[in-house]
């Protein structure tokens, strides 16, 4: 028996990650610990290769399927363990957007099972529908006891009273929006920590639905209650970094602006787009 066999009951539960280069940044702590260096783990688990971890955490190469393979053979996994840490090295490597989106709903379905990480993934559905966000910013503007039917109607798209009352259930249980003894709905903060790999994945069809919806809608504001305005110019890669800080930094102070305002009565989205629309043949 290898000393990683001996120590595989120490091995962290898989089921925790969603990025299998951190869940192995923790295995290979935990083995470290009981005193085995990097070489004699990679050499029992019989991988070859110079820096074989180092290159796989740095981010220099990926962890190929054949390799994983072994992994979860030296590391003792059990047949669900190896198909989620299976499942978790596509969902890390897949370039596509529409497959990665697939694996994520694969290990998303196997932490359902377990009510710990259920709850710690609800607040995952946030960006599922395009009204959770504003809900949860216009119910502490209603006055307590409006009917989900009017508040429906303040919508632009309108939404229909159970679309509202589903999304009002789902944002208290998940904890974005708690009641008061007076019925009146406050906004609270639970805390969504996952690999930025999950939200951007979680995220794409959320910015995708709110251009369709902005498309839509444009007409059924005046000059007064909407601004939308575009720039096209060229710029280097070092150029675009540079934008992105400044849309990043406006973000903030917008957020900012919002915090600070005593007398919301309004929800809106604002939303920033830089994205290359020609690209200088190489």
């Amino acid at each position: 028996m290898s000393d990683v066999s001996k120590n595989s009951a120490k091995i962290k539960n898989v089921f925790m990650y969603f990025d299998y280069r951190e869940y192995i940044r923790d295995v290979l702590e935990t083995l470290q610990k009981d005193g085995l260096s990097l070489r004699a783990i990679q050499e029992s688990a019989g991988l070859s290769g110079s820096a074989f971890f180092t290159r796989i955490l740095d981010g220099s190469r990926p962890l190929s399927t054949a390799n994983a393979k072994t992994l979860v053979t030296a590391w003792g996994m059990g047949e669900d363990e190896a198909e989620y840490f299976m499942d978790m090295v596509k969902f890390g490597n897949e370039r596509d957007v529409d497959r990665r989106e697939g694996h994520l709903k694969k290990l998303l379905a196997v932490r359902s099972r377990n009510r710990e990480y259920a709850l710690q993934d609800s607040t995952l559905k946030f960006f599922s529908k395009w009204y959770y966000p504003v809900l949860r910013d216009l119910l502490p503007l209603v006055p307590a006891g409006t009917s989900a039917e009017r508040i429906g109607r303040m919508f632009t798209p309108a939404l229909r009273a159970p679309q509202v009352q589903s999304g009002i259930d789902y944002l208290v249980e998940a904890g974005f929006i708690a009641i008061g003894e007076d019925g009146k709905y406050a906004v609270t903060s639970p805390i969504v920590s996952t690999p930025p790999r999950v939200r951007s994945t979680i995220l794409r069809k959320y910015h995708l639905k709110n251009l369709e919806i902005n498309a839509d809608v444009y007409d059924s504001f005046t000059s007064d209650d909407r601004s939308i305005t575009s720039v096209t110019c060229s710029l280097s890669k070092e150029g675009f970094e540079k934008v992105r800080e400044e849309i990043a930094a406006l973000r903030e102070k917008i957020l900012a602006i919002a915090r600070e305002d005593k007398s919301p009565d309004r929800v809106c989205h604002v939303g920033f787009q830089l994205v290359p629309r020609a690209k200088e043949a190489k």
